[in-house]
């Protein structure tokens, strides 16, 4: 064999087995490391976001060069580039990569390089452009790094039949190492780095970072293309536009730790960017299928939660005082926001879907919680429960919160054929119909477990089957929820209606595990559940 035929097949080699290779840049004899794998998000049907980062010693600038193919062993090169990777942006790298409209909708493949320094191969899809029979998103939200092994990513990334992952927040969390969730981070080997509560951008640079070495997500990203959106704790607990929950005053301006934050995140996920960083709303579209809003109900425009705690008198809770502040004008997600939702939405879709953070559907505590000794759980759960059976919202953190914002939000989608919201942050499971003021139907809400954090079970043990039976009895608009079991959602999208099905991984406390799949439902066109 020749040796330049050699070199060919050595190369065809590592391109069909995916192997990490690194060494010394031949510039400036520099150790270069591709640690964090790659990742590709907000697919168009011909451009796509290509990330990844490098590890090196020094701060000098270098340049990463990256390639696109049709074909695995990189024969055929469809796009191809040069960027240069610098100390201010922590060395990622991230390219917006044109694709050819031949190659939309179908399977193409990526990678980076320092000379000869590469990293592992990436495999992603742009969105098509003419209507598909079908389209798999799988959408998932809350993986709390301590509280447990990332299964349910593993199991999305190796669903191949899944074309595009919607990431609804809480893709990390800013607690120390004695933080939430951290009860059998030592056993499992998952103690977070930094130890501390991040603040600085370092320190949110070290989570981002410390996410990304999970073998699990790390396939995730490199096996599908993902469309994110943050939620609270890519900032901190119940963050609002001026503060959060989870800020003290010995924690620095807030304005500064939000910055930090954005600054990270934009340099560590696969999103594309505008000069205003804070206006993370977009849209997608495929074919005159289906159009996909990603809204921001956290950040940029939110106004500061209505806390249940100043609403208590001698132990009375002032129902009527709490039922009049909630009707007061406060925003959720602001003027400029809603008008470019109205602008952009278009009933010549079969389905507008809309990711968003937070639960919309109107939901009250039922009376069970009334029967649990609270002294045997945590003293900031008590406010909550005692409002159990009030038939008034409890949960003012989401849309309950903000029931004119709700209102808006139903004028628009009415606009559409047909309406599918999808939600994070509760890490439980629920779907819910959803009607305006004039009982009149809007669409469907799916809410997604969570990849890891905990839910119902993990707080009320074996009397959680019961507490999402009295939910369903309690609120009219629910149809089913599921606090027990953690994982993802999976939607096949076709023109008459959508297959929604709850796959949940039976552990997240072990690599060994099994997958619960016998919770699917159908959303007809139209229709209510």
């Amino acid at each position: 064999m020749h040796r330049r035929s050699f070199i060919k097949l050595i190369g065809i080699i590592l391109s069909i087995f995916n192997i990490k290779v690194f060494g010394y840049s031949k510039n400036n004899n520099e150790k270069i490391l591709f640690n964090h794998g790659v990742a590709s998000g907000d697919p168009t049907s011909n451009k796509i976001i290509l990330w990844t980062k490098l590890s090196k010693a020094s701060n000098k600038p270098i340049n990463v060069s990256w390639q696109v193919s049709d074909k695995k062993d990189f024969l055929n090169i469809i796009n191809s580039g040069s960027v240069k990777s610098y100390s201010y942006n922590d060395f990622s790298v991230k390219v917006d990569a044109k694709i050819p409209k031949k190659y939309c909708g179908n399977e193409i493949y990526y990678r980076f390089f320092v000379n000869d320094i590469f990293s592992i191969i990436g495999t992603t899809k742009t969105l098509p452009i003419s209507d598909p029979s079908k389209f798999n998103i799988a959408i998932c939200s809350c993986s709390n790094y301590p509280a447990g092994f990332f299964n349910a990513y593993k199991e999305i990334a190796n669903d191949n039949n899944i074309d595009l992952v919607l990431h609804l927040g809480d893709y990390l969390y800013e607690y120390d190492k004695d933080g939430y969730a951290s009860e059998d981070s030592k056993k499992l080997n998952r103690v977070v780095d930094p130890p501390h509560e991040i603040v600085t951008l370092d320190d949110y640079r070290k989570r981002h970072a410390l996410y990304k070495t999970d073998k699990d997500l790390q396939l995730l990203h490199s096996s599908k293309a993902m469309v994110a959106v943050w939620d609270d704790h890519e900032f901190t607990n119940n963050s609002w536009k001026y503060g959060a929950e989870n800020h003290s005053y010995d924690e620095g301006l807030f304005s500064n730790r939000k910055a930090n934050a954005v600054k990270a995140y934009y340099e560590w996920m696969p999103i594309r960017e505008t000069q205003k960083k804070l206006k993370i709303w977009r849209k997608f579209e495929i074919g005159s299928l289906f159009q996909l809003f990603m809204l921001d109900t956290r950040s940029i425009y939110r106004d500061e939660q209505l806390n249940l705690d100043n609403y208590y008198n001698n132990n009375k809770f002032e129902v009527s005082k709490f039922k009049n502040h909630l009707l007061k004008k406060r925003d959720l997600v602001g003027k400029e926001q809603f008008k470019w939702l109205d602008e952009n939405i278009n009933n010549k879709f079969k389905w507008s879907i809309i990711g968003q953070q937070v639960l919309v559907s109107p939901t009250v505590l039922p009376e069970i919680f009334l029967k649990i000794d609270k002294t045997k759980l945590p003293e900031y759960l008590h406010k909550y429960l005692n409002i159990a059976g009030m038939n008034i919202p409890y949960n003012t953190d989401s849309w309950d919160g903000y029931p004119n914002e709700r209102n808006n939000l139903y004028k628009i989608l009415a606009k559409s054929q047909s309406n599918v919201v999808l939600t994070g942050d509760t890490h439980n499971s629920w779907i819910s119909n959803l009607y305006n003021i004039h009982n009149e139907f809007i669409g469907v809400e799916i809410a997604t477990p969570s990849i890891s954090s905990p839910n119902t079970v993990d707080m009320f043990g074996s009397i959680t089957k019961d507490i999402d039976k009295d939910f369903i009895k309690h609120n009219k608009h629910l149809k089913w929820t599921n606090g027990s079991n953690k994982g993802y959602v999976k939607l096949s999208i076709t023109s008459d209606n959508i297959e929604v099905k709850f796959l949940y991984v039976s552990t997240v406390k072990s690599k060994e595990y099994n997958v619960i799949d016998d919770n699917k439902f159908i959303v007809r066109h139209k229709q209510p559940i």
